[in-house]
């Protein structure tokens, strides 16, 4: 329809519906800032936080583009993104952006309606997913009935619609083929239109829409520098709220949370994520600088804060209820979430969530005060963590402590039967790593041993399995040495995978396996375990995965630039050092490699110990005192010790992968390798058949390379001596 066509009505009505629009979405909405709860009791405009993303395209490549740069050259995106990484900030900014340019004929938005499109809200509709005129409703936008008949139709069929449809995730999977058919719908119907359509990176494969020709880029997470911006941002928003004191106070608070971020790693981690550097302001901020050690610690912070202390301080009550202890808050809490979570539900109508409530009440006589309507009110109000998708209905503001929540609930209940038959659920992922975190010892030992078993009788998801078991050390302060050596065994037969079909079955399990991956550190970039990371890494897509392909990649770059290796055999790598001390390369964060002449163990070896990763021997003294002092190491190269006959003293070392041994043409005995966990083996000169063949006591072994030269070594029979054991002849793997 011509844009002449427009009624007077409908210029009427668009006016004061952008006006609304603008309004309305111009706002913050991060954990912990709450209208309602603010000192001053305002609003903070969106223009004041929001950070325009970097992005990675395609396959996970980087795009060099911001979010905002990448949208405007395009008329149909999906953006991926993963939890809490801004993907509805952006559409939110992205809906106020087209409603001002509207009004002031300026930027690349300024001939679009926006129509903010939650999925949440689409699926509450009984009678099929919304029509046009429906739009606004969905939104929950008060001025919906004031839109002239057929005006929505006459702005798409016009191509002037922007559809911002927000959180495929939200709905289960089988529903998620509905929404797509509905949105093809809407793209034939409406080919003029623009669309943006967004979800978490896990719940749909890029190419989910390429159908309909929608590119398809990814949210990065905020850089060092981005993160910053953000902490300055969000600090200078909440300055003016308060007076000249507080503000000095709270310039004191932003600089100390700066300098925490730079120093460490732990929270850099956690401010790469938008609503995890927002929950680091608020936290810090209410706990007068004290911040949590981990992610764990930062959830248990959010709960005391927005549960209890927040409205003790303030003698703050609601609903005509006084304000009751966080204990029975957090009842309350979880179990709403674990009932969603075992419904496979983000909401819950209201009558059925104050069911729930009445449930429990006989169980907790200090919330007799209040009825399961007046309480789960309180909640919503005051808590922080529920909002209404829709007048009727009731759910959590963020997924991720819908999880924590749940998996306090499993515990609580004990529920592990329930909790390891969802364990290959990659939407029950966090609730089962969470699960671990809430479990006291015994219970979470009684949950490892009963991954690794199912890990045993079901091969299709052996994989993902062991890894989750893997991730859940993290989890866990106490773990029983037995439990721990069989999870270790496990991921040594997975962690790196050492031929492309093994690259590419782990890819499958997604990005669980990304934090188990080697980094380059100590590495040759070429070498066979490094091509193959850098061959998952590539298949699984995303930023993380794009980071580490990164990493290898500028490895490489580095090791081309200063490698000169003699065209006979490749020398070892390693970093020359003086003695005991850190590389110089490596002189920031990180693990260290060092370089042994000796067996004397040096002074400060109890500090080295906790870092050291990569060690290179060289010489006739064997360090085999040190080794065994050092548990992290992974990385063992043995250099030019012509005198070396064997390594019966080599120590146990269980976390040992990677070794190889070069110039040490006496060595003829390598039994001593069966107590340790190595994986990856080239050894040069070639030691002997017979010694080669011994390796089959070396379990986890799966690549050995050596030199060979045709004809006059039998490679079948060390073959059949060996299986299992990739051979790779001519020294075809550097450590």
């Amino acid at each position: 329809m011509e844009r002449s066509r427009v009624t007077r009505s409908d210029v009427e009505f668009e006016s004061r519906y952008l006006d609304f629009v603008a309004r309305t979405f111009d706002r913050v909405e991060v954990f912990g800032i709450d209208t309602r709860q603010s000192r001053a009791r305002r609003r903070w405009p969106l223009r004041d936080l929001y950070t325009d993303l970097m992005t990675f395209g395609d396959a996970g490549a980087p795009t060099e583009m911001t979010a905002g740069m990448a949208l405007a050259g395009g008329r149909r995106t999906l953006v991926r993104g993963a939890a809490g990484s801004g993907k509805t900030t952006l559409l939110w900014h992205m809906a106020v952006s087209a409603a001002h340019g509207q009004r002031t004929a300026s930027g690349h938005l300024h001939e679009h309606i926006p129509f903010v499109l939650p999925v949440r809200g689409l699926q509450l509709r009984r009678r099929g997913l919304p029509r046009p005129t429906a739009f606004l409703d969905v939104a929950r936008l008060v001025i919906a009935d004031e839109q002239p008949v057929g005006w929505a139709e006459r702005v798409l069929e016009a191509g002037r619609g922007l559809l911002l449809i927000d959180g495929i995730d939200e709905v289960g999977e089988s529903e998620r083929g509905e929404i797509r058919s509905w949105l093809g719908e809407l793209l034939t119907a409406y080919p003029l239109c623009s669309y943006v359509v967004t979800a978490r990176a896990q719940a749909v494969p890029e190419l989910w829409l390429a159908e309909w020709e929608f590119a398809s880029f990814e949210l990065a997470p905020l850089n060092g520098e981005g993160a910053q911006q953000f902490i300055t941002r969000w600090h200078a928003m909440t300055a003016g709220a308060r007076d000249p004191v507080e503000r000095q106070d709270l310039e004191r608070k932003r600089d100390a949370l700066l300098a925490a971020v730079v120093e460490r790693p732990d929270l850099r981690e956690m401010a790469s994520n938008p609503l995890l550097c927002s929950l680091l302001c608020v936290v810090h901020d209410e706990r007068n600088g004290l911040l949590p050690h981990n992610r764990w610690g930062l959830y248990d912070a959010a709960l005391s804060m927005m549960l209890v202390r927040r409205d003790e301080e303030r003698s703050i009550s609601a609903h005509d209820v006084i304000a009751f202890g966080q204990e029975p808050q957090i009842q309350l809490l979880q179990h709403l979430a674990y009932w969603l979570q075992r419904n496979g539900q983000t909401d819950v109508d209201l009558a059925r969530a104050h069911g729930l409530i009445a449930g429990l009440l006989p169980s907790h006589p200090e919330l007799v005060q209040g009825t399961p309507e007046t309480l789960l009110a309180y909640l919503r109000e005051r808590s922080g963590f529920l909002q209404a998708p829709a007048p009727d209905r009731i759910g959590f503001v963020h997924r991720t402590f819908q999880a924590y929540l749940a998996a306090k609930a499993a515990v609580e209940q004990r529920d592990f039967g329930l909790l390891l038959a969802r364990s290959d659920d990659p939407n029950w992922q966090d609730v089962v790593l969470m699960a671990f975190g809430h479990a006291r010892r015994r219970e979470s030992m009684e949950l490892f041993n009963g991954l690794l078993d199912r890990a045993e009788r079901d091969p299709a998801n052996r994989a993902r399995l062991h890894l989750l078991a893997a991730a859940a050390l993290r989890y866990v302060p106490e773990v029983d040495p037995a439990i721990r050596e069989r999870i270790e065994y496990r991921l040594a037969q997975l962690i790196p995978p050492r031929t492309p079909a093994e690259a590419d079955a782990l890819a499958e399990v997604g990005e669980l396996v990304l934090e188990f991956m080697p980094s380059p550190d100590g590495l040759d970039p070429d070498c066979l375990e490094a091509r193959m990371i850098v061959r998952t890494a590539q298949r699984i897509g995303g930023a993380a995965a794009q980071e580490l392909v990164r990493r290898f990649a500028e490895a490489r770059r580095l090791w081309a630039a200063r490698a000169q290796r003699p065209p006979s055999r490749p020398a070892p790598e390693f970093v020359r050092v003086e003695s005991w001390t850190t590389a110089p390369r490596r002189a920031a964060a990180g693990p260290w490699t060092l370089e042994l002449s000796g067996a004397e163990a040096p002074p400060d070896l109890d500090r080295l110990a906790t870092t050291v990763h990569h060690v290179v021997w060289r010489g006739a003294a064997p360090p085999y005192t040190v080794l065994g002092r050092l548990p992290l190491l992974r990385t063992l190269v043995i250099a030019d010790s012509p005198a070396l006959t064997d390594l019966g003293g080599l120590p146990g070392l269980p976390r040992l992968r990677t070794l190889r041994m070069t110039g040490c043409p006496a060595l003829s005995d390598l039994t001593a390798l069966a107590r340790t966990g190595v994986v990856f083996l080239d050894v040069s000169p070639n030691p002997g058949a017979a010694a080669l063949a011994a390796l089959a006591g070396a379990v986890r072994l799966r690549v050995l390379g050596f030199p060979c030269v045709a004809g006059e070594f039998d490679l079948e029979g060390l073959r059949r001596s060996l299986p299992g054991v990739e051979l790779v002849p001519h020294s075809g793997v550097r450590a």
